[in-house]
C-alpha cells in the first residue's frame, strides 16, 4: 500500500485525525519497524574501487596552510579524478607530502581532499580537511591515493563482509583503525588491503565556526573506514552491507512486500494515534466514550502478533530468528573458533582439526 493510503486509512480509523499528524505517525511506526530485525531487504551490495596511487609531479605546500598548488606534471595526473563522473573522484581520495627528491613522501600526515579548483588545469589547488604539518616547499613529492571509504548510501548500518575478487580474499572488518595506529603508526604498509577498520565517527559541522568536519562531502552523519595496509596499487571491492531503511517521503512509495500494511497501521495505533486521541479526548468527538486503554492494547497485541509472522516470512529469505549454540563458527563469536578472528579459508579447515 502506498504511503498516502496508509495515512488516509490511519484518519480514516480515528476521524479527526490531522493527515499531517497521521504522516509522521506513519512514518515513525515504519521506522521503528525497521529496527525490529535485520531485515532481508535491507542486506544490499556495491563495489568499492581504490585507483592505484598517483605520485607524479609535485607540490608547492606551505606548513600550516591547507590548500596546496600541484605544478603542470601533478596537474596534469589528477586532473582525470578531479573531473565528474569518475570512481572515486579526487574528494574521496587522501594525500600525503615527503621532501622532495628521493626521500618517500610515506612518512608524511594523511590528508582528506576537501575541494579541487580547477580555474587553472595546469595548477590544480587543492583544498585539504586541515593544516599542512610537513615543512614549506615548492617541490614536495607526494602520494594519492584512496586510504579512506565512507559507505555507499547514506543510511548505511553495518558491512557484512568486503572481497577481494581479483586476489580471492575477504577483508578482515572487525577492527579500528587503533589497530593501525599500534602497527602502522606512519602508515608505511603499503600493497593489498586485508583489513578495514572503523576511522572517524560522524560527519558534524563545528558549532561554532559552521566548518564541516572531517569531510564535508559526505553525508552528514555518514562514518569513515580506513583500510590497511593502504592500497596503493590500485584495488576493488564487491562488497555487502546493511541499511538501516528510509522513512516515507513521497506519497507514492511503497513499502517492501514483506511488510504488510497491517503491521505499520498497528503500530502506529497502539504507540502513537490512540495515545494522542486518549491525551486530547476533547478533540475527537466521535471518540469521547472510547475505551483507549483497551483499544491501545488491543492495536499492541495485534502488532507484536503481526512481526512475530512478519518475521516468520522473512526468515523464509534470510534465516537468523534461530541459533545453533553449539555452532562453533556462529557469528560474533570471537575466539579461535569465532568466526570474526577465524581463517575461513578452506584449504585450513580442511588441514586443520577443527572441533564444533
Amino acid at each position: 500500500m502506498a504511503f498516502l493510503d496508509l495515512v488516509n486509512e490511519l484518519s480514516g480509523t480515528l476521524p479527526g485525525l490531522s493527515p499531517l499528524l497521521a504522516e509522521t505517525y506513519i512514518n515513525r511506526a515504519y521506522s521503528k519497524i525497521l529496527t525490529e530485525r535485520l531485515w532481508s531487504f535491507l542486506l544490499i551490495d556495491a563495489g568499492v574501487v581504490c585507483p592505484a596511487q598517483i605520485t607524479d609531479g609535485a607540490f608547492d605546500i606551505d606548513q600550516f596552510s591547507s590548500t596546496v598548488t600541484a605544478d603542470a606534471d601533478a596537474s596534469a595526473a589528477l586532473l582525470d579524478q578531479a573531473q565528474n563522473n569518475t570512481q572515486p573522484g579526487l574528494t574521496n581520495m587522501q594525500i600525503r607530502f615527503g621532501p622532495p627528491a628521493t626521500t618517500s613522501p610515506a612518512i608524511g600526515q594523511l590528508y582528506n581532499i576537501l575541494a579541487v579548483d580547477v580555474t587553472d588545469p595546469a595548477a590544480l589547488v587543492l583544498t585539504l580537511d586541515r593544516m599542512v604539518m610537513e615543512a614549506s616547499s615548492a617541490d614536495a613529492s607526494y602520494q594519492c591515493y584512496r586510504a579512506y571509504v565512507t559507505p555507499p548510501v547514506p543510511d548505511f548500518l553495518a558491512w557484512q563482509s568486503w572481497v577481494d575478487m581479483v586476489n580471492a580474499f575477504p577483508l578482515r572488518t572487525n577492527v579500528t583503525s587503533s589497530m593501525f595506529d599500534l602497527r602502522d603508526p606512519q602508515r608505511q604498509a603499503q600493497g593489498l588491503a586485508y583489513f578495514l577498520g572503523f576511522y572517524a565517527s560522524a560527519y558534524v559541522p563545528n558549532v561554532i565556526t559552521g566548518v564541516v568536519s572531517p569531510n564535508p562531502n559526505v553525508d552528514t552523519g555518514t562514518n569513515l573506514y580506513e583500510l590497511w595496509p593502504h592500497p596503493v596499487q590500485g584495488q576493488t571491492f564487491y562488497v555487502r552491507f546493511r541499511r538501516r531503511g528510509t522513512p516515507f517521503v513521497l506519497p507514492t512509495e511503497v513499502q517492501p512486500a514483506v511488510i504488510p500494511d497491517e503491521l505499520i497501521i498497528a503500530r502506529a495505533l497502539g504507540w502513537h494515534a490512540y495515545p494522542f486521541a486518549q491525551a486530547n479526548v476533547a478533540n475527537f468527538p466521535s471518540f469521547k466514550n472510547a475505551n483507549f486503554p483497551t483499544l491501545i492494547k488491543q492495536a499492541q497485541g495485534q502488532y507484536r502478533e503481526l512481526l512475530q509472522n512478519t518475521k516468520i516470512n522473512d526468515d523464509e529469505a534470510a534465516l537468523q530468528s534461530v541459533w545453533s549454540t553449539g555452532h562453533g563458527l556462529r557469528q560474533g563469536v570471537r575466539d579461535f573458533k569465532g568466526i570474526s578472528d577465524f581463517p575461513i579459508d578452506s584449504n585450513f579447515m580442511q588441514s586443520h582439526l577443527i572441533r564444533f
